[in-house]
């Protein structure tokens, strides 16, 4: 998804309130938030990339997640005219994350807290020895600010098992980088502080 794109997100689920919730101990909720977002992101876009009915499926209301789907005039802006899901997701004491997944491919996560720092270090957990490990290496491209929001590009080199899915769904090797943004907001400055996305690989 396009830097601008991510911060579009970022713009309009900050005059979402009906996508917020509340939590007590803000370090405590916006770590666990975070890890929650980058889980969301690992397991239902990546492992479903590509495949908007995999991702329908997987967020289903009464699906293992618990997500439900967001109300129309917080769906319609996000989708901005295309067909795809729109499902939030609330667990007590941690901030709502909002999956936004177009029928084209890309996928996005957004958290209604979160801290950069604790993306980095989930995501890295989630490849090196989480849900994602020997499926790939996650490497920073490029870490900015725009607008007051931290913007890091990363690029995520299928390998192994995730590859050969890939490979299957797509066709080649499966090892083309897939590009992967996180935006994060500083905290109180938006009712939602990160988005997470990454795109199907390109020509594909």
């Amino acid at each position: 998804m396009r830097v601008q794109s991510v911060l579009a997100l970022l713009v309009l689920l900050s005059a979402s309130p009906a996508l917020a919730g509340s939590a007590p101990d803000p370090a405590r909720m916006r770590d666990q938030t975070s890890r929650l977002a980058v889980a969301v992101l690992g397991e239902i876009c990546l492992l479903n990339l590509g495949d908007p009915v995999g991702i329908t499926a997987a967020t289903a209301p009464g699906s293992q997640y618990g997500f439900v789907d967001a109300p129309r005039e917080i769906a319609t802006p996000l989708l901005n005219g295309r067909q795809g899901t729109v499902r939030v997701l609330r667990r007590a004491g941690l901030g709502a994350i909002t999956l936004v997944a177009p029928q084209d491919g890309d996928c996005a996560v957004m958290a209604e807290y979160a801290d950069s720092g604790s993306i980095r270090a989930h995501l890295l957990a989630m490849i090196e020895r989480g849900g994602l490990k020997d499926g790939g290496t996650l490497i920073p491209v490029d870490s900015r600010d725009s607008e007051g929001v931290r913007l890091t590009d990363y690029a995520f080199t299928p390998a192994g098992w995730f590859a050969k899915m890939l490979a299957r769904r797509f066709g080649g090797d499966g090892g083309v980088p897939l590009p992967l943004v996180t935006a994060v907001s500083p905290p109180g400055r938006s009712a939602t502080e990160a988005v997470l996305s990454v795109r199907r690989p390109l020509n594909r």
